[in-house]
């Protein structure tokens, strides 16, 4: 029981603390994030792209063209965000779309009398496991009313029982990129399905690659067998090494591979690990790394 109360108290503290570095982040990335408009091309624009979809402002595909789509996108943020509307992604833009995209992840929910936690996981379309991992509950049989609960409306979460068994370390992207340099096995910590990838690069995260068709069809049937912008908990494994990680599940910008039937990379994130683009702190990403190295 202590180490659960431990484990509870601990991904409480990963939780604000990613969200406090998240803030401070937007505040202070003016001069590292990218400044993107109208006519823009690159992996910069396939990230923002990314961020709206997540955000719920846009449902066309990531094509890595900021078009009218896009710029239209953007302007309904700036609108809602109370920002000038010029339809220009500066930090202003950036911190925005970061703090609606952590809201349009996860809900607050105050539990009421007469409620128990499997009623309330059929309420909003997850199950009771994912609420207790995202919420640090170990015992979701003894919620109490008043009690505040994070509901995941969007993250692959997954349950501390799985988890438990990962054994990942919680490396510091500083110390898992000197470790994941090349070839790497990811394995998702839900399904327990694993596949071979290649690193391409990546300054802020890893940048990776399915290594053959067949990691591909792996990947695809991790995400339901159809591609996803959607974070996952995931283990990277190299020689002895496991690293607590998380992915997401969208082909976009370049490749090295041929033949994979992978049309791009993925992104690999790790703890402290910022997205390239706006040079933040991805929160969901954050919270499945956590979830990964069983906190």
């Amino acid at each position: 029981m202590v180490r659960y109360r431990l484990r509870s108290v601990l991904l409480d503290l990963a939780i604000g603390f990613c969200v406090m570095m998240l803030l401070a982040a937007s505040a202070g990335a003016g001069a590292s994030a990218a400044m993107l408009r109208r006519g823009d091309r690159g992996e910069s624009v396939y990230e923002l792209q990314e961020q709206l979809a997540l955000a719920g402002y846009l449902d066309s595909e990531a094509d890595g063209i900021f078009g009218n789509q896009t710029h239209a996108a953007v302007v309904r943020l700036q609108k809602d965000a109370g920002l000038p509307v010029d339809g220009i992604v500066g930090s202003e833009t950036w911190s925005a779309l970061a703090q609606k995209v952590q809201s349009e992840s996860y809900r607050t929910y105050v539990v009421a009398k007469g409620d128990t936690m499997y009623g309330i996981a059929k309420r909003f379309g997850v199950t009771v496991e994912a609420i207790a991992a995202a919420s640090g509950v170990a015992r979701p049989e003894l919620i109490k009313p008043g009690q505040e609960l994070t509901i995941p409306l969007s993250s692959a979460v997954a349950s501390r029982a799985t988890l438990g068994r990962a054994d990942a370390e919680l490396l510091h992207w500083d110390v898992a990129k000197t470790i994941f340099k090349t070839r790497a096995t990811i394995i998702d910590c839900v399904t327990g399905l694993s596949f071979e990838v290649q690193r391409r690069g990546g300054y802020n995260h890893a940048d990776a690659e399915p290594l053959t068709a067949a990691d591909t069809e792996v990947m695809k049937r991790i995400y339901g067998g159809k591609w996803s912008w959607t974070r996952r908990a995931v283990v990277v494994v190299v020689g002895s090494r496991r690293i607590a990680a998380s992915i997401n599940g969208m082909p976009h910008g370049g490749c090295q591979i041929k033949n994979n039937n992978f049309n791009g990379h993925f992104c690999v994130h790790f703890l402290g690990s910022r997205t390239h683009a706006s040079a933040l702190l991805d929160s969901d990403h954050q919270r499945m790394v956590h979830a990964a190295a069983g906190y």
